[in-house]
């Protein structure tokens, strides 16, 4: 069945007559230029996403890049920030194809399929319907692309996700020289011409050296897809070219209130030639790899461990001391953990380890026994409470390391909800939140004032000496742990 998205900024962005759109694309793009014969082709391009007579010309300076290859690409993945609602994860259309006054794109369904398979990735329509982060880049699209029909697009909105998940739909659709991937976000937004031009260049220079770390949502709207492609490209040792950057002020006059515009194209690279990946970047890969696969083959162990930890602490009023030899490789390996319980949603427990400094399977008993009976605000578990309305989660958590930052705004900038894990600290006061809280707390502000407070401070406290660490966690869940027969004689530990 054809289901077709039909176009929400036709006569606003750009014009809505096609003969007007299609002359008004041609022109942009004969200012752009035509490539050389020996021209590399990008893999992948940046471009602005706002009405065509503000970014138009940057954008056409991006799609210039390929115009060499119209007849080898047959699909586009295009990744923009949702600017119309907020949703957690990658959102899809639920669409066969996308509508301009020039006529319909088909959607990649095979692609979109393959996609569903991925946790962050969701059907949502409603983020899709009045969206123009998008839409934008079609009428580029269709006039570079006019005598190819069977260009297939993979359009992909971006809201509360983390950026390794951006990064995995990146390497998912990465493909040949058949699939050329766009990313869509404009720059900096609403500050005078001279702080844009300065924040601006930042981000080029950021861009330019791979630094994803650095890049926050202040700096781009689409940060999360650029960072989600830097990750990539720097894993590939692709490089960089900046093409043209420009603000809103070039057409407007308005020189108070200024909106930012780039564009990037980035090509296959010889190894060594832009920076690896940071110690941190691989080190974290790493864990969340490793840790993923601990948790795979070992996870409903962990769990049973920590099960029989709190049935042997009500038995006998102190934490399991695990045999070591029987326990897997894994679990015998140095490990930081936090256990928690949760009562028909509601917490009901939760303790653990920030520094690694025992084994793994030791440091889940430990915990565990301290998320039934020693957290200080709930009561100790009983026995009649450890029934299938009792669920439990494990989460193994990377290595601390330092997150520098300039003010608070930049730190709210910085933060990647519902992936970072955040300890703040300024003297003998510190409060830990695990990436789980993000969803309680989306909005990275909320976030980080309900932070300040479990660690003693105000909501509005701030200090030049307040410091943050950053980690990530991997972990497992189950609501199934305690009903029926013991699980403490299952797990072998009786």
């Amino acid at each position: 069945m054809t289901v077709i998205r039909p176009a929400a900024i036709a006569g606003s962005f750009y014009p809505a007559d096609a003969q007007t759109l299609r002359s008004t694309i041609a022109s942009l793009m004969a200012q752009a230029g035509q490539p050389g014969a020996d021209a590399a082709i990008p893999k992948a391009i940046i471009v602005p996403h706002a009405g065509l007579v503000y970014s138009g010309a940057i954008a056409a300076d991006g799609f210039a890049t390929i115009l060499p290859a119209a007849d080898t690409i047959r699909r586009i993945v295009i990744i923009g920030p949702a600017h119309r609602m907020a949703f957690q994860g990658i959102a899809i259309a639920d669409a066969t194809a996308f509508a301009t006054p020039l006529g319909n794109v088909p959607v990649d369904e095979g692609a979109i399929n393959a996609l569903l398979a991925l946790p962050q990735v969701q059907r949502l329509n409603a983020a899709h319907v009045q969206e123009h982060g998008l839409e934008i880049e079609l009428p580029f699209i269709q006039h570079i692309f006019a005598n190819q029909p069977d260009i297939a697009i993979v359009p992909l909105l971006v809201s509360r996700c983390a950026a390794h998940q951006v990064e995995e739909v990146v390497e998912k659709l990465w493909a040949g020289p058949e699939t050329l991937i766009v990313i869509s976000s404009d720059l900096s937004h609403f500050h005078d011409d001279a702080t844009a031009r300065k924040m601006d260049d930042r981000t080029r220079q950021l861009i330019e050296n791979f630094t994803a770390e650095e890049l926050g949502f202040d700096d781009a709207c689409g940060c999360l897809p650029i960072v989600g492609l830097l990750r990539v490209a720097r894993k590939r040792a692709m490089k960089v070219k900046t093409l043209s950057m420009q603000n809103s002020s070039t057409a407007s006059g308005d020189t108070s209130r200024v909106v930012g515009y780039g564009a990037w194209a980035f090509f296959d690279g010889k190894a060594g030639a832009v920076p690896k990946a940071s110690q941190d970047d691989t080190a974290e890969t790493e864990f969340a790899q490793g840790t993923e696969a601990i948790i795979k083959q070992h996870g409903r162990d962990m769990l049973r461990l920590a099960s029989a930890a709190i049935q042997h602490g009500l038995a006998n009023g102190a934490p399991l001391a695990p045999d070591m030899t029987t326990l897997p490789p894994a679990l015998r390996e140095a490990g930081a953990c936090f256990v928690t319980l949760k009562q028909q949603g509601t917490l009901r427990g939760c303790i653990g380890s920030i520094i690694a400094h025992r084994p793994l399977g030791q440091d889940i008993c430990e915990n565990a026994f301290k998320a039934a009976f020693a957290d200080p605000r709930f009561a100790k578990i009983s026995a009649a409470e450890l029934t299938g309305d009792l669920a439990m989660s494990i989460s193994v958590l990377s290595a601390p390391k330092p997150f520098p930052f300039k003010d608070e705004a930049d730190l709210i900038a910085r933060l990647t909800p519902f992936e970072d894990g955040v300890i703040l600290s300024d003297g003998a006061r510190r409060g830990l939140f695990l990436p789980q809280v993000w969803d309680q707390l989306p909005d990275p502000r909320d976030f980080l004032r309900h932070l300040k407070r479990k660690a003693g401070f105000s909501m509005d406290y701030w200090s030049e000496t307040l410091q943050a660490q950053r980690f990530v966690t991997r972990g497992i869940e189950s609501h199934d742990i305690f009903p029926g027969e013991s699980l403490w004689a299952q797990s072998g530990l009786e």
